[in-house]
């Protein structure tokens, strides 16, 4: 079973030595329990950005749902989802104790907290720059949601990263799932992994694991809720209520 996930998360399993490229310093950020490197091609040395993610055992919960992300993002395109180019699956061991990590290979991007640190706007210029990258983030939630059925579930600000044109592109697909209200096999991922999303970008049916109000909710209403949390986050707007609801009868 091992050997079968590896192939499916695209790498030949026999180690580091394999991964065509170079692995810088990492960022101080990254979503979940991924490391976010600097890195560049061992062939023609561009830049590009590596992921990494470690687990004690084949069958650790977080390289489960990191499966899942690579196996999603590289089947998803879009210009405002990040660009995946490569991954791997390792395995070493030392002495008795083995570690399996995950290795994800990317457009060169940088964190978005990281890139607002950097930047330092103020004024009228964040906030056109911000009103910006949201609306690029909106649109992928948006072809997730309405044209692949797919709930990231995850959306957040760990969840965005920035191009060295300061494009902002959604990724950390590890929930992602397909959305179909009348199936209660559907949300699978989501159902699975919902420990791994940070409670401040829940809504209260996702706390609740409220699965029989999220089915009958709008494939969009998670998905809108973590975009409005993360606008909130970067941009301190009027405090969004903590008992708010995503299902048909909100308010809010």
């Amino acid at each position: 079973m091992f050997k079968f996930l590896k192939g499916v998360v695209g790498g030949s399993g026999t180690g580091l030595k394999d991964l065509p490229y170079n692995i810088g310093d990492p960022y101080p950020s990254a979503w979940g329990s991924w490391t976010h490197f600097r890195g560049t091609s061992k062939d023609d040395g561009s830049p590009v950005s590596v992921f990494s993610l470690s687990g004690s055992n084949a069958q650790d919960g977080h390289l489960a749902a990191g499966r899942n992300g690579v196996k999603r993002l590289r089947t998803v395109r879009h210009p405002n989802i990040l660009s995946f180019l490569h991954s791997n699956e390792a395995e070493t061991i030392d002495g008795s104790a083995s570690k399996v990590t995950i290795y994800i290979v990317t457009e060169p991007v940088m964190p978005l907290s990281e890139k607002i640190k950097e930047l330092g706007l103020e004024g009228t210029q964040r906030d056109e720059y911000y009103a910006w990258g949201l609306h690029q983030v909106a649109k992928a939630v948006s072809f997730l949601n309405n044209d692949c059925k797919l709930v990231h579930g995850n959306v957040c600000l760990a969840s965005v990263v920035v191009t060295p044109t300061l494009d902002w592109k959604l990724h950390a697909f590890d929930v992602l799932s397909e959305f179909d209200g009348s199936s209660e096999a559907s949300s699978g991922q989501m159902l699975q992994y919902a420990w791994l999303i940070g409670s401040q970008y829940k809504p209260m049916e996702l706390v609740k694991s409220d699965w029989a109000a999220i089915r009958k909710s709008p494939a969009w209403a998670i998905d809108s809720w973590g975009l409005a949390s993360t606008f909130s986050k970067i941009s301190t707007p009027p405090t969004i209520r903590q008992n708010a609801s995503v299902g048909p009868h909100s308010n809010t």
